[in-house]
């Protein structure tokens, strides 16, 4: 099937599908105001020029992340003001889910890449379905090797997991290193990493270089090897249920009661000798395991810090709420919220290298024009709406 007028035409050969525009216009969305972070930066615009895009910038929108307006002018970049402008897109870009303005309008045929948070959005994702735009999911890239330079989960939890212990030491009123001193010894912090994934491993890396005695927890017994070549020590249950506590695309499964019974007993064991706490376990498509009790946040010593990545995702110490700092029988409880956004330059330029790793593979080089294939595994992994339906077997 072929559509031909003025500048763009479409075309349909087997499983690719090729539109080709005079000019693919990409919009890039300004975020809201807590959300510090900016999806594309100067230096991803002028790479994005170069595939054949007309890029435009919302006035402002990478100001929190260092980045002026003028800058993105200079490497190609047009600015835009309102929001209804977006109407003239071939592509939308944003860090964060769409708002409803922003949807409405959105044209038909239009596709949307960022962040939406589909486990949780079912009404977003309603209306992206319904006004016939094709939508594409980042945080649901399958881990596969091919795919890892677009995975923005990877690229902003190693940054949540750096700054997760850098805010705990900000709180916490002592030394992170052992000292030695004529006056005496000073004790190195103890900090006990909860996850041993992406996150886990930088909290876990950064508390190292930073002095700490680190142990951590994790129910894969594959995060083993990788805890102890940071140095950390792993603790964790003995129990044949780990065997198969990873699912294909390398999280943890949900466990049974039993194992979480005996995981307690383990972090009770444990938690009451340690200063600072980092939690970031986290399960796809569901509500992140409880792993601190409110009684076993008040068996830590007075002064001790919990930092709850999980927080927006219902935490993993009990006591956590997201975006407050809580005490708790002596104890600062951090949920976390929005933790990339407070180092936005770093993580808006990791963000805006993983949108355009995607985009190489959506536009062909030669042709300069959109091409995608939807056989292919990443596309599969990431697509949510598509020809006014929700897609993705997941979702569906």
């Amino acid at each position: 099937m072929g559509v031909c007028w003025y500048c763009r035409c479409i075309s349909f050969d087997g499983n690719i599908f090729n539109l080709n525009f005079k000019f693919m216009r990409a919009y890039i969305l300004k975020e809201s105001e807590s959300e510090l972070r900016v999806s594309a930066s100067p230096d991803s615009v002028k790479k994005m020029v170069e595939l054949g895009i007309s890029v435009n910038i919302q006035t402002t929108a990478g100001q929190n992340s260092n980045f002026s307006d003028e800058s993105y002018k200079a490497n190609g970049a047009e600015i835009f003001n309102n929001t209804s402008e977006i109407s003239n897109a071939d592509i939308i870009i944003k860090v964060n889910k769409p708002t409803d303005d922003e949807i409405s309008s959105m044209k038909e045929g239009s596709l949307f890449i960022g962040s939406l948070d589909p486990y949780n959005s079912r009404e977003t994702l309603n209306k992206l379905r319904d006004k016939g735009v094709t939508s594409f999911a980042m945080e649901l890239m399958p881990r596969i090797t091919r795919a890892q330079s677009m995975d923005i989960l990877s690229s902003q939890s190693n940054l949540a997991g750096y700054k997760a212990v850098i805010d705990a030491t900000y709180l916490f009123n002592k030394a992170m290193p052992m000292m030695m001193t004529a006056a005496g010894t000073i004790a190195p912090a103890k900090v006990m990493v909860f996850g041993a994934g992406v996150a886990g491993l930088q909290a876990i890396a950064t508390a190292k270089r930073l002095g700490a005695i680190v142990s951590a927890t994790d129910v894969r017994m594959a995060a083993k090897e990788q805890v102890e070549s940071l140095g950390g020590k792993f603790v964790m249950v003995e129990d044949d249920e780990t065997q198969d506590a990873e699912t294909s695309g390398g999280y943890a499964k949900e466990m049974s009661d039993e194992f979480k019974a005996k995981q307690a007993k383990l972090i009770s064991d444990t938690l009451a000798t340690q200063d600072i706490a980092i939690c970031t376990a986290l399960i796809p498509g569901k509500k992140a395991p409880i792993l601190i009790s409110e009684e076993q946040v008040r068996s830590m010593k007075p002064g001790s810090i919990i930092i709850d990545l999980a927080a927006e995702s219902g935490g993993n110490c009990e006591c956590s709420v997201a975006g407050e700092t809580k005490e708790v029988g002596g104890v600062h409880v951090v949920g976390s919220k929005d933790i990339t956004s407070t180092i936005s330059e770093d993580a808006s330029a990791l963000f805006s290298k993983n949108i355009l790793n995607f985009l190489t593979l959506l536009i062909d080089s030669e042709s300069k024009s959109i091409s995608i294939d939807w056989d292919d595994e990443i596309i599969q992994g990431i697509l949510v709406t598509k020809n006014n339906e929700i897609v993705h077997k997941e979702l569906s």
